[in-house]
C-alpha cells in the first residue's frame, strides 16, 4: 500500500495569504473605498415635495433635474428646507413627523428633531449652532440640542410659524400663517424686532433682493409681494397658472428670482427689477408632483467640492 502524504501547512494557507497581500497592496495604492456621493453638489438646487415625499436635485445654473436627494426618513408631507452654512447638514420640516436632518454631501440620515411634535413646517440652525424648530402645533419656536437633539426650551411663543429665513441683517424673518404677518427676530433671543402685515393671503415664505426688499409669497390669493425695508408695499406679482407659491430663492448665478408653485408644478422664474415672468416653467422637466420649498446648497467647512464652488460662483459675478 502506498502512503498518501499530507499536504504541508504551508501548502493550505499560502493562497489566501498571497490574496490578502494582495488585496493590502492594491489597497495601499488605490486608497479608501468611497461610497458613491448622492446626486446633487455645491450650487445645486434642492427641492422638497409634500406628495411624494423626496428632495430632488437640480442642476444650479439650468434647472435640469439631476435625480433624488434622498426620501423622509421620519416625517412625512416635506415642507421648508435649509442647509447649514458651515456643518455640511441640511434640515427639511414636514407636515407630520418632526424634522429630518441629512448630510449633505450624502444624503445620509443622522436624526429627527420632535418627531412627535405634528406640523413643524421648518427649522434653521441657530447662531450658537443648536437647531430653531417653529411649531404649528404648539404655536411656539423652539431649540433643540444639535448633537443630541434633544430639547432645550421654547424661545418663544408664536402663532402658527410658516417658514423661517435670515435676512441679509442677521435677523431671522418667519411668517405667520394664518394670522397675515411676517415677524423680524433678534436670531439669538428670538425677541421681536419688527413686524408687518401682508395685505392678503397666508404667508408660505421670504426672500431678500437687493436695496433692502423683501418678497413674500402667499396663499389665498396666489401672490407674490414686494416691501421695501420700512416694509411698506412697493407691488406684487403672479405666475402663469399659479395655485399654491411657496419657496422663494434668488438665483446665484442669474440674480433672478426663482419661486416655486404647487400647482404647476415647477419653479417659475422672474425678473428682480420688473418682476416680469421670465419663465414658466424652469424645471427641466418639472417632476409632475407637489413640490413646495428650494435651496441652493452652499459651500462650507468639511463637505468635499467638486470643480465649481461657491465661492467660485460668487467670485465670478463681481
Amino acid at each position: 500500500m502506498i502512503a498518501l502524504r499530507p499536504l504541508r501547512p504551508t501548502a493550505r494557507v499560502r493562497a489566501p495569504f498571497l490574496l490578502l497581500a494582495l488585496l493590502t497592496l492594491a489597497f495601499a495604492v488605490a486608497g479608501p473605498v468611497r461610497t458613491a456621493e448622492a446626486v446633487g453638489g455645491i450650487g445645486d438646487l434642492f427641492i422638497t415635495s409634500d406628495a411624494s415625499d423626496v428632495v430632488r436635485a437640480y442642476n444650479g445654473p439650468s434647472g435640469v433635474l439631476l435625480g433624488i436627494f434622498t426620501p423622509s426618513a421620519l416625517g412625512s408631507g416635506q415642507l421648508g428646507i435649509h442647509f447649514g452654512s458651515g456643518n455640511g447638514r441640511v434640515l427639511v420640516g414636514h407636515i407630520g413627523g418632526g424634522v429630518d436632518e441629512f448630510d449633505a454631501a450624502t444624503g445620509g440620515y443622522i436624526k429627527t428633531y420632535a418627531p412627535a411634535g405634528g406640523w413643524q413646517w421648518t427649522a434653521v440652525y441657530a447662531p450658537n449652532g443648536n437647531v430653531y424648530v417653529g411649531s404649528q402645533a404648539t404655536n411656539d419656536i423652539r431649540q433643540y440640542d444639535s448633537n443630541t437633539g434633544a430639547f432645550i426650551n421654547i424661545m418663544c411663543s408664536f402663532l402658527t410659524p410658516s417658514d423661517m429665513e435670515y435676512g441679509p441683517n442677521g435677523n431671522l424673518y418667519v411668517g405667520a400663517y394664518f394670522f397675515n404677518q411676517v415677524f423680524e427676530l433678534d436670531p439669538n433671543t428670538l425677541a421681536t424686532v419688527s413686524s408687518w402685515n401682508v395685505p392678503a393671503g397666508q404667508p408660505n415664505d421670504i426672500g431678500f433682493l437687493s436695496g433692502g426688499r423683501i418678497l413674500v409669497t402667499t396663499q389665498n390669493p396666489s401672490m407674490c409681494w414686494v416691501f421695501d425695508g420700512a416694509h411698506n408695499l412697493i407691488t406684487s406679482f403672479a405666475g402663469t397658472g399659479w395655485g399654491n407659491p411657496h419657496g422663494v430663492a434668488i438665483s446665484p448665478y442669474t440674480g433672478n428670482i426663482l419661486i416655486v408653485d404647487g400647482i404647476t408644478t415647477t419653479v417659475h422664474e422672474f425678473d428682480p427689477t420688473t418682476y416680469a415672468e421670465l419663465n414658466p416653467a424652469w424645471l427641466t422637466p418639472n417632476p409632475g408632483d407637489k413640490i413646495v420649498d428650494l435651496a441652493f446648497r452652499p459651500d462650507h467647512a468639511g463637505t468635499p467640492s467638486k470643480a465649481t464652488t461657491w465661492g467660485r460662483i460668487k467670485a465670478s459675478r463681481r
